[in-house]
């Protein structure tokens, strides 16, 4: 059974040894909102770096594949390749 859209934001921060790590997931209702919650976080000096994305059809299983709408700051290379341009 097929999901709904699921629009989200994927925060990265720096550990301790300063390797980029995947923070903390944020939800959103929709791609704008996605990609301003994303901007404020690495404007704000809460994450180093997000993307604002969403999976097509999004289930219980976490089916289909994320597309990266666009991303802030640091993200890991494997982010920036998954941009649909």
């Amino acid at each position: 059974m097929a999901g709904k859209d699921l629009y989200g934001v994927q925060t990265f921060l720096h550990d301790r040894e300063g390797k980029l790590t995947a923070g903390r997931f944020l939800a959103c209702k929709d791609a704008d909102e996605a990609r301003r919650a994303a901007s404020a976080k690495v404007a704000g000096g809460h994450a180093a770096g997000s993307a604002a994305f969403y999976r097509r059809g999004a289930g219980e299983f976490d089916e289909g594949e994320a597309v990266t709408l666009e991303v802030f700051g640091i993200v890991p290379p494997g982010v920036t390749d998954a941009l649909p341009f």
